[in-house]
């Protein structure tokens, strides 16, 4: 569905796409009402079309909404917000670096990183840094599909499988 959206409507989607988890999430008694098994198709129809007005949501979202309630697929809207962002990120050639460092990464390190990361895939970069102290130093970098392991932990675990052979 969204990749077949105008880019330009894609965003306001995605952030309806999001706020609608965080309703779910939010409140229980809907999370059972959508996601149950108690209630029947059209019940849960019904339901929906009588919070849509109050939601205000697209009416590409708002169908597309009710479809993966009424067919029972809520459970992976954590999975759809992450493939929609990727459709869009990918249409804007735009990807997000997902960085894990002993220690937060530096303003000018960043900068350095997305510059290296752009060249290599030829996209726009955005940096997510995380913190995992078990790296004892140096970093993981995840594009997409792609991992870049250049911990101290990663060189050891190589160094120990070639001493195994």
């Amino acid at each position: 569905m969204i990749s077949s959206l105008p880019i330009s409507e894609m965003p306001a989607v995605i952030e309806e796409f999001k706020a609608f988890s965080q309703l779910i999430d939010a409140k229980r008694k809907l999370k059972l009402l959508f996601a149950g098994k108690i209630f029947t198709e059209a019940e849960k129809a019904k339901a929906f079309e009588a919070l849509s007005p109050v939601l205000r949501l697209n009416p590409n979202t708002d169908k597309f909404l009710k479809h993966i309630i009424i067919e029972g697929h809520l459970t992976a809207m954590k999975e759809i917000i992450a493939a929609s962002v990727d459709a869009y990120n990918d249409r804007q050639k735009k990807a997000t670096a997902v960085v894990l460092s002993s220690v937060a990464l530096e303003g000018k390190f960043t900068q350095r990183l997305k510059d290296a990361l752009r060249l290599m895939t030829g996209r726009d970069i955005t940096v997510e840094n995380h913190v995992d102290e078990s790296l004892l130093g140096g970093f993981i970098v995840k594009v997409g599909s792609t991992i870049f392991d250049s911990s101290l932990k990663g060189q050891l675990r190589l160094l120990k499988t070639e001493l195994m052979r």
